[in-house]
């Protein structure tokens, strides 16, 4: 019997072609759409833990104030965007501490002769190589001679080193311009990729001292401190924040001025903002769903007017008011799960070419095809009730009577 009604859709949608084609398409586009945004976000946050993960073993974060607790939306605006530099140096001789890698991002143009890249400039010292898991690719990192002499040297991403000097094969001991100040290039990073849009090679890194002079800027945007496993995370980060309150002023808290916190919590942070955007493009996906359902409802309102005769026929031959609403809510659900075939199809190619764009691996979860899935089902079922019903309910005879 179940064949039988499914073979009755398919000719209904191929006697109504357009109307149906039209109902189809809607639902298409809904299911694409919950598969491109949902995988989009989730490929943003494998990209994302990806690169957090990367950091170097036994690191923890100082940064400027963060409320972890009132969620990511809330530390857009208020803190401060700076450290002093007093920060780093009373952790850095801290026995709980290996080393300190303190770092200030600035945004700055670096040149060779007419080729030119805008990128993001870090002042460093010597163990930022080893907290972010930074790799070599060629040359040397700084040492620690060149960030107490302020040596005019660079070390730079894949991405700048192409922007300056093209496919060049050897670029270490080659000079750049930054500010009117020559650098020597000392050393290129290994490739690491992107992270959403932002490409993680796009990047110089020059002595902290150097760039605070160079850029006139005082303090960092950041630490990352690196401790023993043998002293532990907790004992570190409880003499780190002993040693911070020492540089707090009258009527400033500690908890108010700086935060310190691990991967862990930085991934948790991630994930509630990611969280939350995912709800809201699910629930965007969700209208486009409701259009399509809507559409299909007064598609399958009409067949009913349309094919009044034809219920007549069916009832008078013996058909029941239960055949007749099986017969029409299948036709609807062939009708979501035909739109539902082509927005999978629809949404994996969308992902692939914004992956293609973006430079990621592509991604696409089975859940996700199965969420796209589950909601067109749901569009078939609850706006096809309605015409069902309608169809059931129709007086035989008067159905006999009426003329199309």
């Amino acid at each position: 019997m179940l064949n039988y009604f499914l073979r009755q859709g398919l000719v209904q949608i191929r006697r109504y072609l357009i109307q149906s084609s039209l109902a189809i398409l809607g639902v298409a586009i809904g299911v694409a759409n919950v598969i491109m945004l949902i995988s989009i976000t989730d490929l943003g946050r494998r990209q994302t833990m990806g690169m957090i993960n990367e950091f170097g073993a036994n690191v923890f974060m100082v940064s400027p104030y963060i409320d972890f607790k009132a969620g990511p939306f809330a530390n857009m605006k208020g803190a401060s965007v700076q450290l002093p530099d007093e920060s780093w140096r009373v952790i850095e001789p801290l026995p709980e501490v290996d080393s300190v890698a303190p770092a200030l991002m600035l945004p700055g143009y670096i040149l060779n002769g007419e080729q030119q890249s805008y990128t993001t400039v870090f002042g460093i010292n010597q163990h930022f190589l080893a907290a972010r898991g930074h790799e070599m690719d060629k040359g040397r990192f700084l040492s620690a001679e060149d960030v107490a002499q302020d040596a005019r040297v660079l070390v730079l991403g894949p991405t700048v080193a192409t922007a300056l000097f093209g496919d060049e094969p050897d670029i270490i001991g080659r000079s750049v311009n930054i500010k009117d100040e020559e650098f020597e290039v000392i050393g290129l990073l290994r490739q690491r990729g992107r992270v959403g849009m932002e490409d993680m090679d796009d990047a110089a890194y020059m002595p902290l001292g150097l760039e605070q002079e160079l850029f006139g800027f005082v303090g960092v945007t950041g630490l990352f401190v690196r401790y023993s496993q043998q002293i532990g995370e907790e004992q570190s980060m409880a003499a780190v924040r002993n040693a911070l309150a020492g540089t707090l002023a009258d009527g400033e808290i500690l908890e108010e001025t700086y935060s310190i916190f691990t991967i862990k919590d930085a991934v948790r942070l991630m994930d509630d903002a990611l969280e939350i955007f995912k709800v809201v493009l699910i629930g965007v996906s969700s209208i486009a769903l409701l259009v399509a359902g809507i559409g299909i409802m007064n598609v399958m309102l009409i067949r009913v007017i349309q094919r009044r005769p034809e219920i007549g026929i069916r009832r008078a031959v013996g058909a029941s008011q239960s055949q007749i609403a099986i017969q029409f809510l299948t036709e609807a659900c062939v009708k979501a799960l035909i739109g539902s075939l082509i927005g999978i199809g629809l949404g994996i190619i969308g992902v692939y070419i914004y992956c293609n764009y973006t430079q990621w691996e592509p991604w696409i979860s089975p859940r996700t095809v199965a969420l796209g899935a589950l909601f067109s089902a749901a569009v078939g079922i609850v706006f096809g009730s309605w015409p069902a019903l309608r169809a059931a309910q129709q007086d035989p005879v008067a159905c006999l009577r009426s003329e199309l």
